[in-house]
């Protein structure tokens, strides 16, 4: 999980439940949704793999969030465990997609401060 502990923490003090390696595998109600059904995950070289053991936690709604890989990237960017590690001149980037630190959303902010006065310097010559 990319959230830092402290995000982790501050998200179970306002009551929410952090579950690991879990993956969904299913949707279930009719016409609307009742639970959402999960399957126990262990890590293995090639990623995560079910166990075949299942278990369900009731819902009423459902978020979708795809995750985010890095392909195709310009040359002159590199990466490191899935995250930019090394910008060519006059590129900037910030957020997911780069190394966190220990609060994901301070960092986030600060790189885009820093990038947007980086930008500011260049353009004023």
């Amino acid at each position: 999980m990319s959230a830092s502990g402290y995000e982790q923490e501050h998200a179970t003090s306002a009551g929410v439940r952090i579950i690991c390696n879990a993956m969904p595998v299913a949707v279930h109600g009719n016409g609307a949704v009742r639970e959402v059904e999960f399957a126990y995950t262990v890590e293995t070289p090639e990623g995560l793999k079910s166990t075949g053991e299942t278990f369900r936690i009731k819902a009423d709604q459902v978020f979708k969030a795809i995750g985010q890989t890095l392909s195709g990237l310009p040359a002159g960017i590199t990466t490191a465990g899935g995250k930019i590690a090394g910008l060519p001149p006059k590129v900037w980037a910030g957020g997911d997609c780069t190394g966190g630190g220990e609060d994901l959303t301070v960092t986030a902010v600060a790189q885009g401060r820093d990038a947007a006065e980086d930008i500011h310097a260049f353009l004023k010559g």
